[in-house]
């Protein structure tokens, strides 16, 4: 078959084997685009004659040059391949080649088979891709450069194709719920669709769904107002919006609930019942879930004619139901997999004093049939007598709660017919061959099913909330589960929210999940019991951090390990061999590598734990090492993300032991801050509530978090936090302390637009600044003030505040903070019309910041945002694009949202100014959703510049709402300026 492959989705071209062929003069590319639009129907030479050429400008013997054409193309052909593609049939032509050769074809029928693949049952995504894929073939304007009737007429018909593609695309989009810029790209498909209300159906319900009700309803009476201006031009269905955008719409009107999507239930980890003595245990009635596990497990014990002992392992924490899996597996495998039985032995692993594995070999010797004279004395004659009886069987040995591989290996049989299936709270790694499976607990449907099968379907699905409720507590561990069920079942008249209560109080949580027999705190008490010192120290204080999971640096820093280790790297790698050590027992848990998490209920036995055996001293050395070492590791971050020195950003002198972590780049520094926020807050917390730990450390890291870091959710966070510090500092009398953290708190509320509170903060942080060791927190004080000022139009004291800021930093020498302060001294003084001075400050700014490191950083990426913004009021447009675009690629790359939106929101008002009110609609609505997380001020400016877009393309009701919107975001920041601008562009609009 040929290896010929053709396009027409852009100019016409082909190819044999990636090697392009010369297809020669545009009258031979109009006839085979003619020719493979036709998909290998025959095409008679008078219709050749009419696609080719207009009635006025035909040759004059026009069925004889499309024969020439037909020759020339042939021998092109010729070229390449042997087979008569081109072949006369009658009074025409037929080009004869497969369909996956010409990219047109695949794109017609892409909807089609898209269709198909949902009808079979295939997934929305799966449906999408191969929309997707279609869409990626449309590389330029079909058959470019070709002027005959044909191919005009394929070209519309090619992008009414496009647009039908684009439009079910979305669709789809919108039905899976992945797609963040969905309004955005509905807005701007719906500029070069303006028709299109497919387009606007999905465009409304993307608008809906963020929030943003106002301007879905707007794009509707746009909608129909352009159908009712083009009227005269439709057929008369097409005149109105229809019903399923009208029904759309009343939907819309009445915040239907069921135009969100559902919410994805998170996907839990699974596990299944509790462990039964010896003999085999019975399968238990109400095994639960547990599907993928047993289908795993069946298919290693099941593998065909191996040459050696299948060995399986399970492993997972105590209460897991590790034995009632192996079990209800074992029970369900095919008879004549195993048709000599099974062997059963309860190796007592987490008993003080496992099972001898010499006894267990007497044990299964009695039971293959040995008389009690014939077993052996000595050890090695014993398990040799025992392998010799299992040569010529095939059976099953069950090894349940083993202690170790040591215990195990002698009671592996060497016939390769057997199979063995162990199960054990540690990882048997030292077993050679063997195939693991690591169980987890069960997923929160599962959980609750347990509960209707224990308790009863009709109690358990009359509390469904409560009953889920439940099931977390428990932590989805089986062996609670079910010690909860049964305690319910044997009370009709308690209800699971009555129990959901008494185990919400984590220090009493393990009290309540006990019998009579059986109690989840006696089978951890077990695991711990056989702990070394040093792994049951580790296991206390790593429960004492209350975060969700913790990195392997921090973990060290906590635990002090190898005190002698000459490195850090020494002292991560001991803490690294003690932790895994846990893991193995599963005692700790850790999917992700180098970083770690307990269960919830291990976590309350080592907290437990920790209270009686640690004394408070003890547990705050341990928390005073990891904050000295997290806030030695902040400080480097943040001079990694700004490119200085890590002096030049540290507001007050708080000393630290640890050299802490080093980052190489900007976006590691980043990335670790991000990864370890909940370690930075919970070590603030602790802090505010130990005494014996240093607070000015704690106020300091508050600022790093504050630095290094964005996004209005965060800002808020760190607001409160230094707030914590600030009021406990005023306690305790620690004036530095308190100087640092309102300064950070006002700070954090300016970004997240509480200017008022902001102000107030500030203020009373430069009033405790007395002196001279003070300099660099009165010069960053000043300079937020001077931010402040600025966006309520007070650029008197926003030129005051930053020239205090500029001095401040110049004097201290501090080359990078006083290039971040001329940026913003320099706008302020460009709102004065202080042109020259404004354009001479921003470059000087620039200059000293870019200067001092030529990696990307934060603050170079500040510099460049505030010399554009200078630029643009200077009349410098293209300058100011230029710089604002590299801006924004370093904002992205170092994911600082915040900057990143205001980035955004200046090209669209770069844009605006230019013109181009389309690009400006896309910009701005590109950026909204990250505006809508960092900053209302932003979200307001970027609905500005849609609205006023908006309205100069026609698009007035959608421009109304979003000026609206943006108008009552300014006017609640008091932002004076803004309100007066964005009022005037309303009652401007038509």
């Amino acid at each position: 078959m040929t290896k010929l492959r053709f396009a027409l989705l852009g100019p016409v071209r082909a190819w044999y084997d990636d090697v392009e062929a010369d297809l020669g003069r545009p009258q031979q590319r109009e006839l085979l685009a003619a020719l493979l639009a036709a998909a290998g129907r025959t095409v008679a030479v008078p219709l050749l004659v009419d696609g080719l050429w207009d009635e006025g400008e035909r040759p004059d013997r026009p069925e004889h040059a499309v024969r020439t054409h037909v020759y020339r193309l042939r021998g092109v052909l010729a070229e390449h391949t042997a087979e008569p593609l081109l072949v006369t049939v009658g009074n025409g032509y037929a080009l004869r080649v497969p369909a996956q050769a010409v990219d047109v074809w695949e794109f017609e029928r892409a909807e089609a088979r898209s269709e198909r693949v949902r009808a079979s049952g295939g997934t929305a995504a799966e449906a999408r891709a191969v929309l997707d894929r279609a869409l990626e073939l449309w590389s330029a304007e079909p058959l470019a450069g070709l002027r005959g009737p044909q191919a005009r007429t394929v070209r519309a018909r090619l992008a009414g194709i496009r647009q039908s593609l684009l439009e079910r695309r979305l669709e789809i989009d919108a039905e899976i719920g992945d797609r963040p810029n969905l309004a955005a790209e509905t807005g701007a498909l719906a500029v070069e669709f303006p028709t299109s209300q497919r387009l606007r159906a999905v465009q409304m319900l993307a608008l809906y769904r963020s929030g943003r009700q106002a301007e879905a309803l707007g794009v509707y009476e746009d909608t129909r107002r352009d159908l009712d201006a083009e009227a005269g031009r439709r057929a008369p269905a097409d005149r109105l919006p229809s019903a399923a955008l009208r029904e759309l719409h009343q939907r819309i009107l009445r915040s239907d609930p069921t135009l969100h999507l559902p919410e994805r239930a998170p996907r839990s980890p699974v596990a299944t019942g509790p462990r039964r003595p010896a003999p085999l245990p019975c399968v238990v009635d109400d095994f639960t879930g547990r599907r993928e596990e047993v289908e795993t497990l069946t298919g290693m014990l099941t593998l065909p004619d191996t040459s050696a002992v299948v060995v399986s392992a399970v492993n997972g924490m105590a209460g897991v139901g590790k034995t009632t899996l192996a079990v209800h597996t074992v029970r369900g495998l095919p008879p004549d997999r195993f048709p000599d039985g099974h062997l059963y032995a309860d190796l007592r692993g987490a008993d003080r004093e496992p099972l001898d594995p010499q006894a267990v070999v007497v044990a299964f010797l009695r039971e293959l049939g040995t008389a009690e004279k014939d077993i052996p004395e000595d050890g090695a004659e014993r398990i040799a007598l025992y392998r010799s009886s299992l040569a010529e069987r095939r059976l099953l040995l069950l090894l349940d709660n083993a202690a170790s591989d040591g215990q195990v290996r002698p009671l592996i049989p060497g016939a390769a017919d057997c199979s063995v299936l162990i199960t054990s709270r540690a990882r048997l790694t030292g077993l050679a061959g063997a195939r693991h499976l690591r169980l987890d607990v069960l997923t929160s449907a599962e959980a609750v099913e347990l509960l209707r099968r224990v308790v009863g379907a009709h109690r358990v699905d009359a509390e469904p909330e409560a009953a889920a409720t439940l099931a977390a507590a428990c932590g989805f561990l089986p062996l609670a589960l079910r010690i909860i069920a049964s305690r319910l079942a044997a009370e009709p008249g308690w209800t699971l929210a009555g129990m959901a209560r008494r185990l919400a109080d984590e220090r009493r949580r393990l009290d309540e999940l006990r019998t009579e027999d059986v109690a989840v705190e006696a089978t951890f008490a077990l695991s711990y019991s056989k702990l070394t010192s040093e792994q049951a120290r580790a296991f206390r204080l790593l429960s004492a951090l209350d975060v969700p999971d913790l990195g392997l640096p921090c973990a060290a820093a906590l635990l002090g390990s190898a005190p002698e280790a000459e490195d850090t790297e020494d002292r991560v790698g001991s803490a690294e061999e003690l932790l895994e050590s846990l893991v193995d027992l599963n005692l700790l848990e850790s999917r992700e590598l180098g970083r770690y998490h307990f269960h919830d209920l291990v976590r309350a036995f080592a907290r437990s734990a920790g209270s009686r055996e640690d004394a408070p001293a003890t547990v705050t050395a341990a928390f005073a090492g990891l904050l000295d070492f997290t806030l030695s590791t902040a400080r480097n971050a943040d001079a990694v993300a700004h490119s200085v020195e890590p002096a030049e950003r540290t507001l007050i002198g708080v000393a630290v032991d640890s050299p802490g972590l080093a980052f190489a780049t900007a976006q590691d520094a980043t990335d670790w801050m991000r990864a370890e926020i909940p370690v930075q807050r919970a070590l603030v917390a602790r802090a505010c509530a130990d005494d014996g730990l240093p607070l000015a450390q704690a106020a300091d890291l508050v600022d790093r978090l504050n630095t290094v870091l964005s996004g209005i959710s965060h800002l808020t966070a760190v607001g409160e936090l230094a707030g914590d510090v600030a009021d406990v500092a005023a306690r305790r009398g620690d004036h530095d302390a308190e100087a640092l953290a309102r300064y950070v708190r006002g700070n954090a509320l300016w970004h997240a637009n509480s200017y008022g509170p902001a102000e107030d903060e500030l203020t009373r942080a430069l009033a405790l600044c007395t002196d001279d060791a003070h300099l660099r927190l009165r010069a960053s004080a000043h300079l937020t003030l001077c931010a402040g000022a600025r966006t309520h139009g007070r650029f008197d004291d926003a030129i005051a505040h930053g020239e205090a800021s500029v001095r401040l930093f110049h004097t201290l020498g501090a080359a990078t903070a006083e290039g971040t302060a001329l940026g913003e001294l320099a706008f302020n003084y460009a709102r004065r019309n202080r042109l020259t001075e404004a354009r001479a400050a921003a470059e000087r700014g620039a200059s000293l910041v870019c200067g001092q490191n030529g990696e990307a950083s934060v603050s170079s990426a500040i510099s460049l945002y505030y010399l554009a913004r200078v630029l643009r009021l200077c009349d410098a447009a293209d300058e100011a694009l230029r710089h604002a675009r590299d801006a924004l690629s370093l904002f992205r790359t170092l994911g600082v949202s915040a900057f990143e939106a205001a980035t955004g929101n200046l090209i669209a008002e770069l844009h605006a100014e230019a013109g181009d009110h389309a690009l400006t609609a896309e910009t701005a609505e590109t950026f909204l959703p990250l505006a809508r997380r960092t900053s209302g001020m932003l979200e307001a400016g970027l609905l500005r510049s849609l609205g006023h877009a908006l309205s100069r393309l026609g698009q007035a009701a959608r421009a109304r709402a979003c000026l609206r919107t943006a108008l009552e975001l300014f006017e609640q920041r008091a932002a004076r300026a803004d309100v007066e601008q964005t009022r005037a562009l309303l009652e401007n609009l038509t």
